[in-house]
């Protein structure tokens, strides 16, 4: 189920990209993607139950002035990660900060999917608004038209 979750996140990115005028190619940041890539890794190497527990457990926010690679790990994870190596622990603050990058990037997939039905409501409104008009038009016209043919 996580590897979903990774190729969700891969998938946001590609079509997120930035498209190249007259070519069905896109810019994308390579660094994200090598890096959502590695934590496919991750995953479908195994990781055995540890990585299973951290992903499980509640994501906590990521320390952006990491003094230690065990301060970046959130307060709830700190039992996980004791006794670890530092690998795993490295594992952990990944998987963490994938599930943070997937969750911005949905949200970001919202914002924009929300705005696109917006102007799609707009637009619909005012082709509703132009054939009700036209059609009102054409009612008050024809009794008229009528009178004359006879």
């Amino acid at each position: 189920m996580e590897i979903l979750g990774l190729l969700d996140t891969l998938e946001s990115m590609i079509l997120d990209g930035t498209k190249i005028p007259l070519t069905k190619k896109i810019l994308i940041n390579e660094d994200k993607v090598l890096a959502v890539i590695d934590k496919m890794r991750l995953v479908i190497q195994g990781g055995g139950a540890f990585a299973k527990e951290a992903i499980s457990s509640k994501q906590g926010a990521r320390d952006e002035g990491r003094g230690t690679e065990r301060a970046a790990i959130a307060p709830e994870n700190r039992e996980l990660i004791e006794g670890r190596s530092q690998e795993e622990v490295k594992a952990v603050e990944v998987l963490q900060q994938a599930y943070q990058m997937a969750k911005e990037i949905r949200e970001g997939a919202d914002k924009y999917a929300d705005e696109v039905l917006a102007n799609l409501e707009a637009t619909s409104t005012r082709i509703l608004r132009t054939i009700k008009a036209g059609r009102d038009r054409l009612t008050a016209v024809q009794p008229a038209d009528e009178s004359k043919h006879k």
